[in-house]
């Protein structure tokens, strides 16, 4: 557009045609130039062109400008899916290795012996039966080549048993958990996921990073804020109210409280969590097997994000009794056989 319009300023000017100046006539110009082009005409003709050069690089700036994690941006849509959730656990990948050579082993030696039972011995026997019949064996060799078809039906009930221990067992693996981010360390919701079968990967949202501009690198996990609509998203992940989990046994229960004073992630092992049912009585180890949902499989502290552990103790453990107000007025935590209550401070 600037080459055609100085191309026709000069030939304007060289043939020195006064043709009028540049008037604007209903939104139409009806002559391009005056007949002699000076500099500051030059200049003039120069402007009509660079503000759309100028507003076409403003565009484009802005279109690959980095955000902060809390600045929001249209074409952000993380940040466009209601509620922020932080994160509080996070069992790392790597650690999938064991559960993920658990299942596939025992998925195979179950695919085995359903072969065994099905077609190997089948075939044994027949073959063998078929060729007594012909009289190429007697049966002396007829009874020591047939396969007893219990000892397939007994190894595959052994297989089946072991694969689905298997199978449940990764299933409740829990590899994260998010509360809401305007949570102060109380009583919250609580969104629990579980690794993806069939090759127990994490939830693809943990993949996602942050760049943060002011330190020049990428943000830690704990330090990402989720979306609900994100978490939603994965099927590996539930959205549980308040109160509506919590730790199953009550050792582990004792523990967290009295035996580390509260610091939640200072359990180690699996602890299994449960849903918990209105009116719910202590039924026997079957009942307890049936509401477990998950299992956490904690290895260290580090798996836990600084500031978790008393959105997990309050949300897991405890129901109406205020940790935190204990610690500020420097009380300690007191089991008795009636429950847990608070001892006021020496």
């Amino acid at each position: 557009a600037t080459t055609m319009l100085l191309s026709a300023a000069v030939n304007s000017g060289a043939r020195g045609r006064a043709s009028g100046f540049c008037r604007l006539r209903s939104g139409t110009l009806t002559s391009p130039f005056p007949p002699r082009v000076g500099s500051s005409e030059l200049a003039d003709v120069v402007g009509l062109a660079l503000p759309f050069a100028r507003r076409d690089r403003s565009s484009s700036s802005r279109r690959g400008k980095k955000t902060t994690p809390g600045e929001s941006s249209p074409d952000d849509g993380h940040l466009d899916g209601g509620r922020r959730w932080t994160l509080l656990y996070h069992r790392r990948p790597s650690r999938s290795t064991q559960p993920r050579a658990l299942l596939g082993v025992s998925t195979f030696n179950l695919a085995y012996w359903t072969w065994y039972v099905a077609d190997f011995a089948p075939s044994i026997n027949d073959s063998a039966r078929a060729k007594a019949a012909l009289g190429q064996i007697d049966a002396q060799t007829l009874e020591m080549l047939l396969i007893d078809p219990n000892m397939g039906y007994l190894g595959l009930g052994m297989a089946g048993a072991i694969w689905l221990g298997s199978f449940f067992y990764t299933r409740q693996l829990v590899s994260a958990i998010w509360a809401p981010a305007d949570t102060k360390g109380g009583r919250s919701e609580l969104a629990i996921s579980t690794s993806k079968l069939p090759f127990l990967t994490q939830p693809k949202i943990l993949g996602r990073t942050v760049y943060d501009p002011e330190s020049n690198d990428f943000d830690d996990l704990g330090d990402v804020a989720f979306s609900e609509s994100e978490l939603r998203s994965e099927s590996t992940v539930e959205l549980y109210g308040p109160g509506e989990i919590a730790l199953s046994e009550e050792q582990r229960k004792n523990d967290a409280i009295v035996k580390f004073d509260g610091e939640f992630g200072r359990l180690r092992g699996h602890v299994a969590l449960k849903k918990v049912e209105d009116g719910e009585a202590d039924e026997g180890m079957l009942a307890t097997l049936r509401r477990q949902r998950y299992l956490l499989d904690i290895e260290s502290g580090e798996e836990f994000v600084k500031g978790a552990n008393p959105t997990l103790l309050h949300s897991l453990v405890l129901k109406d009794y205020h940790l935190g107000d204990a610690k500020a007025h420097g009380g300690s935590i007191k089991h008795n056989k009636r429950g847990y209550r608070r001892r006021r401070g020496r």
